[in-house]
């Protein structure tokens, strides 16, 4: 409310300055009484006749902006310093377009008088006069001119981005020069004339083997990477005032508290960070940690925090963290993450990917081909969709489509709407749970194609492979992408195909890392028939965000903790290899900075979808008699409906673990070939062949 109400304020009063300064130029402008000619004449005599008029204008615009929207225009450096250079040309050219040779500072100080009076010309006025005077000395008239140009040519330079001109200029230029490769082409080729080969075949043994299978990707021309200038510029606020002093505040109340409960304890540290702030609290070593732990409930009441949760103890600190809600929470910018130095350098990490900031304030990132595959589990609005678009963004920041590749599965069909058309996809994005589970046995298979093809040129991951490339051209060997494969809802996926899918990521998971494939499993119902044992123990890095009960924190993290979350992005963090979860508030990126970047990749180059994933042969999906008969199953499921006596559709699905399509077609199968009866009703069917039947 406090925030809210000097908001407010400032606004009221930007609206009162604006207004004032507007009449004090309308008076001076249109020389309204004494006050008016007096302030006017001033102007002429500092700036010149004609430029103190541009002066009017140019405020005038000004103070109306600020005046419509109650806010002062924020300027980049480069802004400024155009400003201050166009100022300089300008009073430049006021004094050399007046007069072939001005007057110097002090001959134009002596005739002041008459210049205040219009008996004399202001040639200028003193700015102009003054600095023309201090070129003049230096460089002579004839240098002054060229000085003037220079700052003229600079200020219209800095005040242009070219850098954002030139990606859009370099694709004309290539277009241009395809269309005219295009009409050197002839229009009729003659039947006899042997067609060009695109590339000679060369006689090595590596040369043989089928990279194009395992995901290979040929470069299509040039691609730059997007500006971070796309993300939302907002201004750092690292700290606040308001934090600082609640800090403070809560530090002494939670000591008294503790003391109050016979825990003798001191507070021997305070960590503000984005959205929460912890207190680290040393108790007597006769206090048992568990005591702390009990009177939880009575510190957030006392405390009167939303939301409290107690590390006790820290890991690797004699000491015991509470953990409590800002007063005021500072989001973790995009913009802030990229520009950040520990990131910025580290441009050969291509799967490295931000965070956002830990208690400390300090950035949290993590690799993706380290960790190597990721968990993220949360209740609706916890800001489980916003980590994964971070995820992406980040990706399409730092790495073209020739290193990175990206499979997106979207059973809810909206979120990955804005990245239908982005160069990085291998696939179109896949909404329908039946694909889904197609497309993750082809990831299998491919997977498998690359272990061949490691094994014929004597490699053992991905990254040698990439290294040798460079190391080997004359291999010719092809480049291989890193794949990423994000689900962004596994609970739909578990529904409909449970086991194929279990069955996939459970490959995918144990044997893919060395492949350069990763997979991100997402999901907003964190119960065990989704998040089974066997995902669990083949993912071991997850992220939890904000959950309804202790229950589902254990399902992810295996502990309590994530109940206590704030929302809004407030996750725990449980990388692999380390003993207990990190805090952090997780990086903030919104629709429009994900559809902007979106644009400018996919401006650049359109989707080079594998053709593997636009053919899928799938057993299951074969009609007719022959095919159905050809099922690995049927023989098997024939002899136990024959034992059991027993025919229905959900019986097999259970027994055997299969989806519903394939279970309903076996059991038509079974009905063609007279061994089941036909439904009836909510009876079960009959079974007609005996087990020493041998003509079925």
């Amino acid at each position: 409310m406090a925030r809210k109400n000097k908001t407010k304020e400032t606004k009221l009063l930007i609206f009162i300055y604006s207004l004032i300064s507007l009449c004090l130029l309308l008076i001076m402008a249109a020389r309204f009484g004494l006050v008016g000619e007096f302030f006017d004449d001033v102007m002429m005599i500092l700036f010149g006749s004609g430029f103190n008029k541009v002066l009017y204008g140019v405020f005038g615009l000004f103070f109306l902006y600020t005046l419509i929207f109650r806010k002062w225009p924020v300027f980049k450096l480069r802004i400024w310093f155009s400003i201050v250079l166009f100022t300089l040309s300008i009073l430049l050219f006021n004094t050399i377009l007046r007069s072939a040779s001005p007057s110097s500072l002090g001959d134009w100080l002596n005739k002041l008088g008459d210049i205040f009076s219009k008996v004399e010309s202001d040639e200028g006025g003193f700015f102009s006069i003054g600095l023309y005077t201090l070129f003049n000395v230096m460089v002579a008239r004839t240098g002054t001119i060229i000085v003037a140009f220079v700052f003229f040519i600079i200020a219209s330079v800095l005040l242009i981005d070219y850098h954002q001109l030139w990606p859009n200029l370099k694709r004309k230029e290539r277009k241009i020069r395809e269309i005219e490769e295009e009409d050197d082409q002839p229009l009729f080729i003659e039947p006899d004339e042997p067609m060009p080969k695109r590339r000679a075949i060369k006689e090595t043994i590596i040369a043989d083997i089928p990279t194009t299978s395992a995901a290979t990707i040929h470069s299509i021309g040039n691609y730059t990477l997007p500006s971070v200038n796309l993300l939302d510029e907002v201004p750092l606020k690292n700290k606040s005032v308001a934090n600082q002093n609640a800090a403070v505040v809560k530090g002494k109340r939670l000591i008294e508290i503790l003391n109050q409960f016979e825990i003798n304890a001191t507070l021997i540290g305070t960590h503000i960070g984005p959205a929460v702030t912890k207190f680290e609290v040393k108790p007597d070593s006769n206090i048992k940690i568990s005591k702390i732990s009990s009177i939880q409930d009575n510190i957030k009441m006392e405390l009167q925090a939303k939301e409290l949760r107690i590390e006790a103890p820290i890991p690797g600190r004699n000491a015991v963290g509470v953990e409590i809600p800002n007063v005021e929470m500072i989001p973790v910018r995009m913009s802030e993450m990229m520009k950040d130095p520990t990131i910025g350098d580290r441009t050969n990490k291509k799967l490295l990917v931000p965070l956002g900031k830990d208690l400390m304030g300090k950035v949290v990132y993590t690799e993706l081909d380290k960790m190597p595959h990721l968990l993220i589990a949360g209740a609706t609005g916890s800001g489980k969709s916003v980590c994964i678009n971070a995820f992406i963004s980040t990706i399409l920041l730092r790495t073209s489509p020739d290193e990175v590749k990206l499979l997106l599965i979207d059973p809810k069909k909206v979120e990955f709407v804005s990245y239908q058309k982005i160069p990085h996809l291998i696939c179109p994005v896949i909404s329908d749970a039946t694909e889904a589970a197609k497309v993750l046995r082809v990831i299998v298979n491919m997977m498998e194609n690359r272990y061949e093809v490691f094994s014929k040129v004597g490699v053992r991951n991905i990254t040698t492979y990439n290294e040798l490339l460079v190391k080997q051209p004359q291999d010719h060997l092809e480049f291989m992408p890193w794949i990423v494969v994000i689900i962004d809802e596994l609970a739909d996926l578990m529904i409909v195909a449970g086991k194929e899918v279990e069955s996939s990521i459970q490959r995918i998971t144990q044997l893919a890392r060395a492949a350069g494939i990763h997979l991100i499993v997402a999901t907003q119902r964190p119960s065990t028939d989704v998040i089974t044992g066997i995902i669990k123990a083949n993912i071991p890095s997850r992220i939890a965000f904000a959950v309804s009960s202790g229950i589902d924190s254990r399902t992810i993290l295996d502990h309590v903790g994530a109940e206590r979350l704030l929302g809004y992005g407030d996750m725990l963090f449980f990388p692999v290899g380390e003993p207990s979860s990190i805090r952090i508030q997780g990086v903030y990126v919104s629709d429009d900075e994900v559809r902007r970047l979106a644009d400018a990749t996919s401006i650049q180059r359109k989707p080079n979808f594998d053709d593997a994933f636009l053919h899928l042969n799938d057993p299951e999906e074969e009609t007719g008699f022959k095919n159905m008969t050809e099922d690995p199953l049927y023989e098997e499921v024939k002899q136990f409906v024959l034992d059991t006596r027993r025919a229905s559709t959900s019986t097999i699905q259970r027994h055997f673990g299969l989806g519903y399509n394939r279970a309903a077609r076996i059991m038509d199968m079974l009905e063609q070939k007279g061994i089941i009866g036909p439904q009836q009703g909510s009876k079960p069917r009959d079974v007609y062949g005996k087990n020493n039947e041998s003509d079925f």
